[in-house]
């Protein structure tokens, strides 16, 4: 297995989602807007870029520019945007790790549908969550991102943070993600080098 591309994100993207009283859209960009408009050519042109070597440039730009895209919608919970231009109606989402099983979390769930089940337990565990997005890793059939999260438990109140993997399968948009709970988990799982493994931002 190839780990020659390892991209390091600098920025983060940890501000706290907008109130839903404001609107989760007020915060999208131009490009967000009109890809709403057209889904199906925006993922066309997507699949176009990714079908170029992992060491190409333009991809290199592009995966960067898509996890860092990703991150602020899902911390202003802009679901609609990410389920329309983001994923595929058929993706299948993989939880791996115990403690997801100890949260009631089900192991898999399926379509646009069993995304927003994930998102409805997610949100209702944990709040206050903030996401930093720390490497992202190109394998060239997928593509594998390190993320810091912290939260409060929405009863206790008491800070978690955890390190996790994310491993995604993009056809255009995702039509397979398994979300590791633990990273070293996700370094074991896929096999990644020394190097990938202890990429630092």
């Amino acid at each position: 297995m190839s780990h020659e591309n390892v991209e390091i994100v600098r920025a983060t993207f940890d501000r706290k989602p907008r109130a839903p009283i404001l609107g989760a859209a007020m915060g999208r960009h131009l490009d967000e807007r009109l890809a709403l408009r057209a889904p199906r050519l925006y993922r066309r042109l997507v699949k176009l870029v990714l079908s170029l070597p992992p060491g190409s440039p333009v991809r290199r730009r592009l995966v960067k520019w898509l996890m860092a895209r990703g991150w602020e919608a899902q911390s202003r919970q802009d679901d609609e945007l990410l389920l329309v231009i983001g994923y595929d109606p058929n993706v299948e989402l993989n939880m791996i790790g115990d403690k997801f099983r100890v949260l009631g979390f089900a192991e898999r769930y399926h379509g646009h549908e069993g995304y927003r089940e994930f998102l409805r337990l997610w949100r209702a565990e944990w709040s206050d969550v903030r996401y930093k997005p720390e490497a992202l890793i190109d394998l060239g059939d997928r593509l594998v991102m390190r993320v810091t999260t912290t939260a409060r438990g929405a009863s206790s109140g008491a800070e978690v943070t955890l390190t996790a993997g994310y491993a995604l399968w993009t056809d255009g948009a995702v039509v397979r993600q398994d979300f590791y709970w633990d990273w070293s988990a996700c370094v074991e799982a896929l096999g990644l080098s020394d190097q990938a493994a202890h990429a630092d931002s």
